[in-house]
């Protein structure tokens, strides 16, 4: 008896977080395949063997509205921030191309203050509400010093949050999706290494 009640007490203790887990009434933003499902704006800060991108989402789909205020909608106003952080696994060169392989986390967050592209640390301040893999590979054109990225981001964790009164889940466990970045790198040795914007779209 004396061990049935201490697993019906862990049992007690476990059940909030089980149930907050699957919300059951959560509103699932679905990030769906070849839909443009989000859109990034953000910056980056590189060493030789590491990167984090910060930033916001400025649109989210089926999800609206994602701005506290309707101007302006930037950093200072966004609901939804982002930080990823990345190790350097390669780094290629093809004449003026550098090619750049990573691997790291992605963390979305909801937003609980302004956030501030001089203080990185500002887009990392939220409540968790969504964590996936990431796989990135960057092109740079070592002439210009813009660049693109592709990578491939698989969900791994994703928590109910409230926005304007009602629940919601974005994306689903499992899930993957294909983001694409434009950018322009900064001189070295200056921060930000670089600015960028870009979207994803929903993968199998």
């Amino acid at each position: 008896m004396k061990r049935l009640a201490t697993f019906l007490m862990l049992g007690a203790l476990l059940l909030p977080n089980r149930g907050l887990a699957n919300a059951p009434d959560a509103t699932v933003i679905h990030i769906q395949e070849g839909h443009v499902a989000l859109e990034f704006v953000g910056q980056v800060n590189n060493t030789p063997t590491t990167s984090q991108q910060f930033g916001y989402l400025s649109n989210i789909e089926g999800l609206s509205p994602i701005f506290s205020s309707s101007t302006p909608q930037n950093e200072t106003t966004a609901s939804f921030t982002f930080v990823t952080n990345a190790t350097t696994d390669r780094v290629i060169s093809d004449g003026s191309l550098r090619i750049i392989n990573r691997t790291g986390t992605t963390t979305i967050y909801l937003n609980s203050a302004p956030s501030d592209f001089s203080n990185p640390a500002s887009f990392s301040q939220g409540t968790p509400i969504q964590v996936s893999t990431y796989r990135q590979q960057v092109i740079l054109n070592t002439t210009t010093n813009s660049f693109v990225t592709v990578h491939m981001n698989r969900i791994t964790e994703s928590e109910p949050f409230t926005l304007n009164g009602q629940l919601y889940q974005l994306g689903s466990e499992g899930r993957s999706f294909r983001t694409t970045y434009s950018g322009q790198a900064n001189a070295p040795g200056l921060a930000p290494s670089g600015w960028f914007a870009g979207y994803a779209v929903g993968a199998k």
